[in-house]
């Protein structure tokens, strides 16, 4: 069975999108980094949703440590997942 992916869509700076990317992949099993637009600094983290609830502490986490993270209410789909 395959799990379901969620896929949240977050507008970043641009500077910052690898170091995010990076963060991500280094929590292993969290979900993975899709740049979409890097000007705007728009990007879809794709994470099993069972992970959802961590990824988006070590978002908040980011943001804490100054990285201005907000998730992108123009595209995000509420509630829909791919599997």
């Amino acid at each position: 069975m395959k799990p379901e992916i969620a896929a949240v869509r977050f507008i970043v700076p641009q500077k910052d999108i690898y170091y995010i990317s990076w963060i991500i992949d280094a929590a292993e099993g969290i979900g993975f980094l899709q740049t979409d637009d890097a000007k705007a600094g728009k990007v879809t983290v794709f994470s099993p949703k069972e992970q959802l609830p961590y990824l988006m502490e070590m978002m908040e986490s980011l943001r804490g440590e100054g990285i201005e993270v907000k998730i992108d209410e123009d595209t995000n789909n509420t509630g829909e997942t791919t599997a």
